[in-house]
């Protein structure tokens, strides 16, 4: 057999060629290791020994030049060395990118939040470009000078004594009504008329709602046009602008009183003079035949719902506040500009709740009789100018007869009218106000219980069918577009009858007894 002489490397059939162009030196082992000659196998293992350390020596002294490694040599843990160095690098590549990105979404909230500020600096109107010229489509209104009430033209202490005399004879003048007897205001007496009673406080305070000339530069007010499509075929009152029918001004100061933590409650005033005689809308005395009176409910919740109520419905309609709703004094404040007289609205508990709900300031059986009193106190103080209160639900309060009796006492006391609203059902409120010769009245229906034209026109046709068998009926509405639509359009057609709309005041018996 014959091996390359080098490597010891067995020679294939492929390489013959190329061992023969290297002119590789091929040794015969036959002739160089005899199995028998046993000395010769003994030097030749010396031999490759001595060489291999030779061949070891020789290699140290090649890759050592002045005790360093040469710089053309590769070290074994290079590999490993790189590759540790490649990872740190990615680590550190990976933490630089992610402190970019985040230091970029900071620049971009900044920017975007100090952006936002100055569009709304720069954006607000001023004061003066506020004061000088309306927006399109708005109305400017004439209101009282920063620091007074929203009604009052004059300071509570500015109010004259006059007043008092003016409401002591407004008082003489009413007549008890007999019970059961159609409830409008009492006739003339000693030769001052009944009619006249909202004009001689007015005189007496020197006060106009309507006047203009006593607000000050910067102190009017800009209201909104109702942008309601389902309203704009409907057109306002000629009332929303005849000041002759707006109502004297409200609230007198003489009529409330201030109590710590809940502010202004109605209070009778001077000469025995209670709330329901002062803000009642007058009628005409010599008015006679069947009445029919209206009140719209939840004034003050919705501002577009609201003014169209206000605006575009005859001032015969009553108006009743909403205890949630917000800026109550201005609600007055328009409706009485318009000639609605105003009513405030008493939550009470329901047996449906919680699917009708009275919400926080309701009547509850089922809480404190102290707690119940702080929540009838929180409505009254919501606003100032009112008639009276009207039920809301409460078809379960109503029959708590001890609770109910004491409400209805306050009530008493406080000079307002008590008005069961909603539809008419059995409940024990009413007799309770009769017992205690309260000024009340009781509705008969919501016309709009199903708010289509066709029910709203027949439940008006049972207003006036009631009205002349009983010779007068309240109803209650809200103010849905359909609702006012239909009650503008029934009106039209009354000129030719006998029924009339009256306030809801005009419907009411009052007490036998002077206040």
């Amino acid at each position: 057999m014959k091996f390359p002489k080098l490597f010891g490397k067995k020679k294939s059939d492929d390489d013959d060629d190329d061992f023969e162009d290297e002119d590789f030196d091929v040794v015969d082992l036959d002739e160089h290791f005899d199995p028998a000659d046993e000395v010769m196998k003994d030097d030749t293992d010396a031999d490759a020994q001595g060489g291999a350390d030779d061949a070891h020596a020789d290699l140290e002294d090649e890759m050592m030049v002045g005790g360093e490694l040469e710089s053309d040599e590769i070290e074994f843990d290079d590999d490993d060395d790189d590759e540790e160095d490649d990872d740190e690098d990615d680590e550190a590549s990976s933490r630089k990118k992610a402190i970019m990105f985040a230091a970029l979404g900071m620049a971009v909230v900044l920017l975007s939040a100090l952006g936002g500020a100055g569009w709304w600096i720069l954006s607000a109107p001023s004061e003066t470009a506020s004061a000088g010229k309306n927006a399109p489509g708005t109305v400017e209104m004439s209101m009282p000078a920063v620091g007074g009430t929203l009604n009052a033209r004059t300071a509570p202490s500015e109010v004259p004594v006059e007043g008092e005399s003016t409401m002591a004879a407004a008082q003489q003048s009413q007549q008890p009504a007999e019970p059961g007897a159609s409830a409008s205001m009492p006739a003339e007496t000693e030769g001052v008329p009944a009619a006249t009673l909202n004009t001689s406080l007015n005189s007496s305070l020197n006060s106009s709602l309507n006047d203009k000339g006593a607000s000050t530069a910067g102190g009017g007010l800009v209201l909104p046009a109702v942008a309601s499509s389902a309203l704009t075929r409907i057109p306002d009152q000629s009332s929303a602008t005849d000041q002759s029918q707006a109502l004297a001004n409200a609230p007198v100061r003489a009529l409330l009183e201030e109590k710590n933590g809940i502010g202004e409650l109605p209070k009778i005033g001077p000469n025995q003079v209670a709330s329901w005689q002062v803000y009642a809308r007058p009628i005409d005395p010599d008015l006679s035949g069947p009445r029919v009176a209206l009140m719209i409910e939840g004034i003050g919740l919705s501002r577009q719902a609201s003014l169209a109520a206000i605006n575009k419905l005859p001032p015969e309609v009553s108006m009743i506040l909403s205890p949630y709703g917000r800026d109550l004094n201005d609600w007055v404040f328009r409706a009485r500009l318009a000639g609605h007289e105003v009513f405030m609205s008493l939550p009470m508990e329901s047996e449906n709740f919680p699917m009708e709900d009275p919400g926080p300031l309701g009547l509850d059986t089922r809480i404190q009789v102290v707690e119940n009193e702080r929540r009838l106190e929180n409505v009254m103080a919501q606003a100032g100018g009112y008639v009276g209160l009207v039920t809301f639900m409460g078809s379960r309060y109503m029959k708590a007869e001890g609770q109910l009796t004491k409400v209805l006492g306050t009530l008493k006391n406080r000079g307002l009218m008590f008005v069961v609203g909603g539809n008419q059902t059995r409940n024990d409120a009413f007799p309770i106000a009769e017992k205690l010769d309260l000024a009340r009245m009781q509705s008969r229906m919501y016309i709009d219980d199903i708010p289509r034209i066709q029910q709203i026109r027949t439940n008006l046709d049972k207003l006036e069918s009631l009205a002349t068998d009983n010779g007068a009926i309240l109803a209650i509405a809200r103010p849905y577009p359909v609702t006012i639509k239909s009650i503008v359009d029934w009106v039209a057609t009354l000129k030719d009858r006998t029924v009339k709309l009256v306030p809801a005041s005009a419907v009411a018996t009052y007490p036998a007894t002077p206040q």
